[in-house]
């Protein structure tokens, strides 16, 4: 630890680095158009992200202006899978919400949502407190700025990008609904996205969407049936899942006006809607011949 007039730094263990960011932010506030829907729609992200992020075990480090950072702590490595888990689950609840209902926000605007999630094997995190008794956090690693950097890249819903070390986890992990693939990144993606820095780039995974059927993925079909099951109270249900998905359902619930009604949007699409489409895709991928 080192601290100096109010500068204090601390060496973390390791943990999972999100980072989430608003799509064409800037876009959006220098529109006349959409300015008011912004000015709206960001302290109702920012109050659903301090929500999510707790109750999924996490901490919120601090608000970038146009999205978040966060932080899932663990002490041992076989914790990776656990927090990996409980990181993803929370940006799949959250982008699912947002596209939903825009976070109760009355705009033709398509507010979207992205996420870089990393592994940081050696965090500094920092605490400022100013004259007057305000206090501000960051952490600072090499794979908080690769997350950063990868809550910039397109990928399929529900936009995630993420190392393969937490790709791998997600796979062995208790979530698994987001199917990732490899994504190797050319020359003009370096300069993009990372400003010709390497690092950390070789083991970079993709969120792909619906995945097609064949032999080689048959297991997405496998996992969609399990989804589906515990939904419908066919399977157990992890009791981490459950106790989350409780205490972000009960903080909605007795939040702002605006976070109930979306909260009762958000259910009835999951029940119905995405239920019955999820069961209208395995009926059509089983019948679908196997490539």
């Amino acid at each position: 630890m080192s601290t100096e007039d109010g500068f204090e730094f601390r060496r973390r263990a390791k943990g999972v680095v999100w980072v989430c960011d608003i799509v064409d932010s800037s876009k959006y506030l220098n529109d006349d158009e959409f300015l008011d829907n912004m000015e709206m729609y960001l302290p109702r992200l920012h109050w659903t992200a301090v929500t999510l992020v707790r109750a999924a075990g996490g901490e919120f480090i601090k608000w970038t202006g146009d999205g978040f950072l966060a932080w899932f702590e663990m002490e041992l490595h076989r914790e990776l899978e656990r927090k990996v888990a409980d990181v993803l689950m929370a940006a799949w609840h959250l982008t699912v919400l947002n596209n939903i209902t825009r976070l109760g926000v009355p705009t033709p605007a398509a507010f979207r949502l992205r996420h870089g999630i990393t592994l940081e094997q050696d965090a500094l995190r920092s605490s400022i407190t100013y004259p007057g008794g305000h206090r501000s956090l960051d952490l600072i690693g090499r794979s908080v700025v690769l997350a950063f950097r990868l809550a910039g890249i397109r990928a399929n819903f529900p936009s995630v990008v993420v190392q393969g070390d937490i790709a791998q986890a997600q796979e062995n992990g208790p979530f698994n609904a987001i199917t990732f693939k490899h994504w190797h990144p050319t020359e003009a993606d370096h300069l993009r996205y990372f400003k010709g820095e390497t690092w950390g780039t070789n083991t970079l995974y993709v969120s792909a969407g619906s995945a097609r059927p064949s032999n080689a993925n048959l297991h997405f079909l496998e996992r969609v049936k399990k989804t589906i099951e515990a939904a419908t109270g066919r399977a157990p249900v992890d009791a981490r899942a459950k106790a989350f998905a409780l205490d972000f359902a009960t903080k909605l619930q007795e939040g702002p006006a605006w976070a109930s009604r979306a909260f009762e949007e958000y259910v009835q699409f999951l029940m119905h809607e995405l239920l019955a489409g999820a069961e209208n895709l395995v009926a059509a991928m089983e019948n679908m011949p196997q490539a």
